[in-house]
Order: C-alpha cells, then structure tokens, then sequence
C-alpha cells in the first residue's frame, strides 16, 4: 500500500513555483506559457478572446479588431511587468490588492486542484492541506 504524502498548502505552492519558474523567460510569462502548452490553469487559454479583452486591465489601441494572437501578446506584455523571474515571482503570486489582475492567483484554486497540478509538474501524488492544519499549531497568545 502507497502512503500518500502530505504538504502545506504553502510547501506545495512553493514547490509549484520552483517547476513553473523553470519554464517561463523573459518573453514569455507562466500565463502564456500555460496557454500554450495546455498545461497548469491553461493560462491566457481559459477564456475567450472577448472575456481575456475584458480582463485586461489596460486597452488595446489598434486599428484594426484584434486577433487572439494580439490580445494574448498584450496580456502577456502587461503580465511580464508583473513576474520577476529573479526574484522567483509569478502572475501567480501578485495580490490582487486593488489591481484588476486576470485572475485571483493562488488564492483561485482550491486544495484538490493544486494537488493535482502538483502531480502534473512535480510528478508526485500529494495530498494538501490548509497550512493552519498542517503541523502543529502555535502556543501562547
């Protein structure tokens, strides 16, 4: 019988950072990327060309009606002034703090999904649990 191991949602977290962060550049941010490659939230990928437009926080100043391909280049350009590679920071982990970002971040996925993209990209079946469950709880006031 396999013992599934269990994390921290926040051990998991960091961990997916540490896989994600390995397919991103400076061209081209984790919700590009995803979009992409059909992989983690699917990125730029989950919604219509309409719906990503009205999420984008900036407008696009064209000439012309856009096509998928340029809206997604707008969005990833907004997105790469958000994600510092260096500093191991993803779209991912900026707050949505006042911001209109595309998504809620981490804070969009639930336990469950986060485990199963921990399997995707770190090939483990983990189980995760709310950091406030996982080790012993602090003493004192």
């Amino acid at each position: 019988m396999t013992t599934v191991k269990t994390i921290t949602r926040s051990q998991a977290i960091e961990d997916l950072r540490r896989e994600l962060l390995k397919l991103v550049d400076e061209d081209s941010s984790l919700c590009l990327v995803a979009a992409r490659r059909g992989l983690f939230c699917n990125g730029l990928g989950r919604w219509s060309k309409e719906e990503l437009e009205r999420r984008l926080p900036c407008s696009l100043h064209h000439d012309h009606e856009p096509t998928r391909d340029e809206v997604e280049q707008e969005a990833n350009r907004w997105l790469l002034r958000l994600q510092d590679i260096r500093a191991g920071r993803l779209p991912c982990d900026i707050e949505r703090g006042g911001r209109s970002l595309l998504c809620a971040g981490w804070d969009e996925f639930y336990e469950s999904e986060l485990a199963q993209y921990y399997r995707e990209m770190c090939g483990e079946e983990v189980r995760i649990v709310p950091d406030d469950l996982g080790g012993p709880m602090p003493t004192g006031s």
